[in-house]
């Protein structure tokens, strides 16, 4: 695999099928979306991120103009395509109960997300309070819907929509409560998640008798159920690999990052990817166990991909970090990979970048730091309170396992955060740095990110302004010695590209040198695909070019 085969990935990152009828958003020049065996939907300059059928021939595609998440929902429909809802607005999440009236996630409050229903033009706002909505899902009848709401303390709240009102709530203290999309069994009963024993487990809540009952309880985390005919079907996360299941069965899926598990006649269908193929649609017969992959992301690219080892060490305070290691052997030089988040982790999926940094002779580990997702509840508050502390410290431990002398650190969004601090409160460890989409300054992050970041910030930081200086890279920003790259994107709601910017005139007020690119129309992330291959092959010419 070189460069120019990054244009030819065609990763699919959202779908919907009715009755075998299939929908999806592929990502061509920008994230397009399709239909299954006819072709592309005619949405021009609009980034897709995700479609659902309203009816075998009536299609709602959700599209964010330039990676600004203000998010608006079009319908297609006759070989045509109009919006239907664009507004300032961040409106997604769609759930259509017929043709005139859905569901949907938005932040029109000005304060938080919340969930709103659309009746023929009217909207009304179902969910109350000032914590966010995060999921929810739709009984078979369509009047009653169940919706998780909070933020690291998520309540589960049931709503009759035609009563208009709460009719019952499951909540624990200090824990989280969240539903899949599909989440019924029948109009009385549903399936949840929740992590009041640490992991994230299932449980069957009866709505007339307001009965909890345990399902499926284990040692990993549970992130999606999915009830299909008498069966269970739920996804469990093992050191990052997603394995797709069945509840007293078999094992469906066994490697790689699985989610987005949607039921349709005898077939769970899913996205999935591995070390060495990118994100595709499968689906999976529930009867037999077949495994069929319906789109083609890789077009035929080959590479020696390597497929990660998990590995363990111990880090601050006695702390066991989990972390995935990618080598092929005799190595000399290294790469300190950050995952974004925090709440996130490694998982084996396909990533380029990693793959063309061995390929070109360099170890890499990633490692799950304090925080992560993936290792239940209590690990992923042992960052509570303090972002940049002792995770830093679970990636200055990494580094030691690599065991190179030279190593370069990189990361994204909450990882590009975390190589800034690598680079200015451990400045003497690394022959390069690679920071993509970072903030920088705590003080300007809170104030101009998106506004349900500012409220996850302030329940996982605070406001200690002391602490906040402490953990602000761009105040040490005179310790660097490593040669910097920065790439940002101008639209960004989560890490603004001032953030960015702040790094490059500090920099240049001391003349000291450093790489950086501003890409237009992008956000947090970048979707155009030129810019897309920019950014990757920047990122590893630009490490490979300082770690000889």
């Amino acid at each position: 695999m070189d460069f120019q085969d990054l244009f030819k990935l065609r990763p699919v990152y959202a779908f919907d099928v009715n009755n075998g009828k299939i929908s999806y958003v592929v990502r061509d020049k920008i994230p397009s979306a399709y239909i299954h065996d006819e072709g592309k939907v005619p949405l021009e300059d609009v980034y897709a991120e995700g479609v659902e059928w309203i009816t075998d021939k009536k299609l709602a595609i959700i599209g964010d103009p330039g990676g600004s998440e203000k998010r608006e929902i079009y319908i297609y429909d006759r070989n045509k395509v109009f919006p239907l809802l664009k507004d300032q607005y961040d409106n997604f999440g769609t759930y259509f109960i017929n043709e005139d009236k859905f569901l949907f996630i938005s932040n029109r409050d000005g304060k938080t997300l919340h969930l709103y229903l659309y009746d023929k033009g009217d909207i009304i706002q179902v969910s109350k309070g000032d914590n966010p909505v995060e999921n929810y899902c739709l009984s078979p009848s369509k009047k009653r819907v169940v919706y998780s709401q909070g933020i690291y303390d998520n309540d589960l709240y049931v709503y009759d929509l035609d009563r208009g009102e709460v009719i019952s709530k499951i909540s624990y203290p200090n824990s989280e409560e969240t539903v899949s999309l599909y989440c019924f069994k029948d109009e009385d009963n549903f399936l949840f998640i929740s992590n009041k024993d640490n992991y994230f487990d299932i449980y069957n809540f009866n709505i007339e008798k307001e009965e909890i009952t345990e399902v499926i309880k284990s040692e990993h985390e549970k992130y999606e159920v999915v009830p299909i005919a008498d069966k269970i079907i739920y996804s469990e996360d093992v050191y990052g690999d997603f394995k797709i299941k069945i509840h007293k069965g078999n094992e469906l899926v066994t490697e790689g990052f699985n989610s987005y598990l949607t039921p349709d006649q005898d077939y769970i269908y899913y996205i999935g990817s591995t070390y060495n193929r990118h994100f595709d649609l499968y689906r999976v017969d529930i009867l037999t166990g077949k495994i069929e992959r319906l789109t083609n992301s890789m077009d035929n690219i080959k590479g020696d991909f390597v497929k990660p080892k998990v590995v363990k060490y111990y880090s601050e305070g006695g702390i066991e970090i989990n972390a995935l290691l990618y080598e092929k052997g005799g190595e000399g030089k290294g790469v300190v990979y950050i995952h974004g988040g925090p709440d996130w982790e490694c998982t084996d999926s396909f990533n380029p970048e990693i793959q063309f940094l061995v390929d070109r002779g360099f170890k890499v580990i990633c490692p799950n730091y304090r925080g992560s997702t993936g290792y239940g509840r209590r690990f992923n508050h042992l960052n509570d309170k303090d972002l940049g502390g002792g995770d830093l410290k679970d990636i200055i431990n990494s580094a030691k396992l690599l065991g190179v002398k030279k190593v370069a650190v990189t990361g994204g969004s909450y990882g590009g955060y975390l190589t800034m601090m690598a680079v200015t409160k451990y400045p003497d460890m690394w022959c390069s740095a690679a920071a993509v989409v970072p903030f920088v300054n705590w003080f300007t992050e809170k104030k101009f990110e998106r506004e349900v970041l500012q409220q996850y910030d302030e329940m996982k930081m605070g406001n200690d302004e002391n602490l906040l200086r402490d953990r602000s890279p761009i105040f040490f920003i005179d310790n660097i010695k490593s040669p910097l790259l920065i790439l940002a994107g101008e639209n960004d709601p989560r890490c603004p590209a001032e953030e960015t910017r702040q790094v490059i005139e500090k920099l240049k007020e001391r003349n000291i040198e450093v790489e950086y690119k501003i890409y237009e129309d992008e956000g947090h992330g970048f979707s155009k695909i030129e810019n897309y291959v920019d950014s990757i092959r920047r990122v590893v010419e630009f490490i490979e070019r300082h770690c000889k």
